[in-house]
């Protein structure tokens, strides 16, 4: 799914927010809403309005221009990652996995006892595992490329760093490393090659 979000799915986002507060509802259900008619992750529906609701207020001619009105409502600041914050807390994970230790217990420590933290970090792992298998591949092999041991969760194995793997566990890693269509692609190309 593209990332460019059009006016008008912006203008409805911030629509189903409004009515969201005067319905008593909590944004969740606007970004599930949004979520249903985009195809988006309700994360990214999420990281979208937030994103844009800090730009609305930084330009509030931006927002008037387009006929947006921000809810003016008590809430607390939703925090995006940064980059550096994503890598360590997959790094963290992932050798702490190796070392068998719990994905739960490695953020349990890293979020310092705070729950909120904690559900944040875990969602965010998540999402990551799941959506980004590119950024994830790229730490795996810096692990490597370091001498770390870690996890990999597209096989569910631990990686012994400096450990020869076999052909079968190469073919499989890279396998994992591809998105759909490459996958696809890959596997048109053995059929070549074995037909």
């Amino acid at each position: 799914m593209e990332n460019n979000w059009t006016i008008e799915q912006t203008k409805t986002l911030f629509a189903l927010a409004k009515e969201a507060r005067e319905n008593g509802r909590g944004l969740i259900w606007a970004f599930s809403k949004v979520s249903e008619s985009t195809g988006r992750s309700v994360n990214s529906v999420r990281n979208y309005y937030y994103s844009q609701l800090k730009m609305f207020e930084l330009v509030p001619k931006l927002a008037t221009d387009l006929g947006i009105e921000l809810v003016d409502a008590a809430r607390e600041r939703f925090e995006l990652f940064n980059g550096d914050e994503i890598e360590e807390l997959i790094e963290r994970v992932l050798v702490g996995k190796a070392r068998g230790v719990s994905v739960r217990k490695v953020i349990a420590e890293m979020s310092g006892g705070n729950a909120k933290k904690a559900l944040r970090l875990q969602n965010k792992y998540r999402s990551m595992i799941l959506h980004h298998r590119d950024k994830v591949t790229e730490i795996m092999r810096r692990l490597s490329a370091n001498g770390e041991n870690y996890y990999n969760p597209y096989i569910k194995e631990t990686v012994i760093a400096g450990e020869e793997t076999d052909n079968y566990r190469k073919l499989s890693d890279y396998i994992s490393s591809l998105d759909e269509t490459e996958v696809g692609e890959f596997l048109n190309i053995m059929k070549k090659f074995f037909a």
